[in-house]
C-alpha cells in the first residue's frame, strides 16, 4: 500500500484548507457570485478528501488501470477543466441572450420616442424662443 509522507500530507490539508478560505471569503466580499463557486468548493473539498483518504485515491487508480496516482490527479483535473469550461459557456451563453434581448428591448424603445428638435435644445443647452 502506498502511503503519503507527512511533510506532503500537512502542506496539501495547509494549501486545500487555504483555497476553502479564499473562496469563502470571495463569496463574503461579494467578488464571487455564489452561483460560480460551487465548481470552486468542489475542488477545494475534493483534494482535501483525496489527501485525507489518499486509499481512496489508490484504490481508484487500480480501479481505472492507471499505472501511477499521478495520472489518476491528473485525469481528474482534466475533468474539473471540463467542468469549469462547460460551466463558463453556459454563463457566455446566458450572458449574450441577455444581451441580444436587451439591445432588441432598447431598438424598440429608441424607435417609439425620436428625439424632438425641442428636447435636442435643451440638451444643448440652447433656449427655444427666447
Amino acid at each position: 500500500m502506498i502511503h503519503i509522507q507527512p511533510r506532503q500530507f500537512i502542506a496539501a490539508i495547509i494549501l486545500s484548507v487555504i483555497l476553502l478560505g479564499v473562496i469563502v471569503r470571495l463569496v463574503q466580499k461579494g467578488r464571487l457570485d455564489i452561483a460560480y463557486c460551487w465548481v470552486w468548493l468542489g475542488i477545494a473539498t475534493g483534494s482535501i478528501l483525496v489527501v485525507v483518504r489518499y486509499d481512496l485515491l489508490v484504490r481508484l487508480s487500480h480501479l481505472i488501470g492507471a499505472v501511477t496516482i499521478t495520472t489518476t490527479l491528473f485525469l481528474m483535473a482534466f475533468f474539473v477543466l471540463l467542468l469549469m469550461t462547460l460551466q463558463f459557456s453556459l454563463v457566455i451563453s446566458q450572458h449574450r441572450r441577455q444581451i441580444k434581448k436587451l439591445s432588441q428591448e432598447i431598438a424598440l424603445l429608441r424607435g417609439e420616442h425620436p428625439p424632438t428638435s425641442e428636447v435636442e435644445g435643451v440638451r444643448e443647452g440652447i433656449t427655444i424662443g427666447g
